[in-house]
């Protein structure tokens, strides 16, 4: 039968170790020591517990978050309207009668019919500027435009060949009014959209991307 002291040493794993010199032995004894010296407080140590991966995952969420933030601040110029989308902006010459050529169309205001010219007269790369103006009813609004130099001359010889006809503005495809032409247009025009401030907001700011 093994005696408790062979079965000891059996148990022992690392007996087939060769024996360490007594200089190897100070030195880990010195490198044990010195890592208790510097062992971090009971304060830190629970800080440190405390920051799960679920934490730590927790806080790079955050941390894009922000990033992010201030990416669409910055984008937008510091603006309230962080997320402005574009509208297709579009003005064609119309007729109340069809003819070859001609595109059908109901005006969204009125829902009365147009017949719509497959020329393009001026788009949202032809416009400098676009404002929310009161419209003619209380608490309503539209879209003052302002052409660029080329897109006001592009207008002018449209509209000045066809006053008394129709000028169809679209937004996005949609006929939204079609006035008659008093006078040829220069570098301005209003969208009488009959639209809350918000929808008015949202074509004025979409009008400007490109």
């Amino acid at each position: 039968m093994e005696s408790v002291r062979d079965m000891l040493r059996d148990a022992d794993p690392l007996r087939h170790e060769p024996p360490r010199l007594e200089e190897e032995r100070d030195g880990i004894r010195r490198a044990v020591l010195a890592a208790a010296s510097e062992a971090p407080s009971r304060s830190s140590m629970r800080w440190r517990i405390n920051r799960t991966p679920a934490a730590l995952l927790a806080a790079g969420a955050v941390s894009v978050l922000s990033v992010a933030v201030l990416g669409s601040k910055i984008w937008s110029g510091g603006s309230a309207t962080l997320h402005a989308a574009a509208v297709r902006f579009e003005m064609r010459l119309a007729d109340t009668a069809f003819s070859p050529g001609l595109r059908e169309a109901r005006i969204a205001l009125t829902g009365g019919v147009v017949y719509l010219h497959q020329e393009i007269i001026v788009t949202n790369d032809d416009i400098s500027d676009s404002q929310v103006i009161d419209g003619e009813r209380p608490s309503r609004f539209g879209v003052a435009v302002t052409l660029n130099a080329a897109g006001a001359e592009k207008m002018r010889r449209a509209t000045a060949r066809h006053v008394g006809e129709l000028i169809a503005m679209l937004i996005d495809g949609e006929v939204i009014t079609a006035p008659r032409l008093r006078s040829p247009i220069g570098a301005s025009a209003v969208l009488s959209c009959d639209c809350t401030k918000a929808e008015a907001e949202r074509i004025a700011n979409g009008m400007r991307i490109r």
